[in-house]
């Protein structure tokens, strides 16, 4: 009897190898040969699940972004006030960001590197970012249609929410002193500074 392999397993474990290497290495010091080296794997083998290590990248990006989906979906679907909703959103937000924080210093490795060589990605970020603030926006529309937020730009309550998980990413990167429970708490106050102060 053959020996029977776990391709989702094994994929999954590619990626997260992959992911490890580019973090220690960079993305640009990283070649499908020492990925396929450090699975153990050959590298015929490697090309049976991805085709490049771009790809590889891509596809943990698109892993992560469909987590996230989902659980914006199960967050809007419930019937809570939209301060509410705002507080969970981006709480989902900040824990994946802490759950995933080998993979945010990848990217961002990778987006320096691709604008130190002249590249622009704007378009790719603003691809994966716009969900979120049209998240934000239509909940603080929401808000202060009911009433339960104080009338003022929705663009710039976006951008004020938006900040914070910005503000997130560099604690993690860059500076590496990242606080859940203290984000959490700035977070909160910026949306709680967005409440309309007379009662709906």
């Amino acid at each position: 009897m053959g020996i029977i392999i776990d391709h989702d397993a094994r994929k999954s474990a590619i990626i997260q190898q992959s992911i490890q290497l580019f973090a220690e290495q960079g993305y640009n010091g990283v070649t499908f040969q020492k990925i396929a080296d450090d699975c153990g794997i050959a590298r015929t083998t490697l090309y049976t699940y991805f085709k490049n290590k771009r790809q590889i990248f891509n596809y943990a990006i698109w892993e992560t972004s469909n987590t996230l989906i989902e659980k914006y979906a199960t967050i809007l679907d419930k019937d809570e006030p939209a301060e509410t909703k705002l507080k969970n959103i981006m709480g989902a937000v900040l824990q994946l960001l802490f759950d995933q924080r080998l993979m945010l210093t990848v990217i961002l490795d990778y987006i320096l590197a691709a604008q130190r060589a002249g590249h622009n990605l704007e378009k790719n970020i603003a691809k994966h970012t716009i969900a979120l603030r049209r998240i934000i926006q239509g909940l603080v529309v929401t808000g202060m249609r009911t009433g339960e937020l104080k009338e003022m730009s929705a663009a710039l309550a976006t951008d004020l929410i938006y900040a914070q998980m910005e503000t997130a990413i560099l604690r993690l990167t860059i500076s590496r002193n990242a606080n859940m429970k203290q984000l959490t708490r700035m977070m909160h106050t910026t949306i709680e500074n967005l409440r309309n102060p007379v009662e709906p």
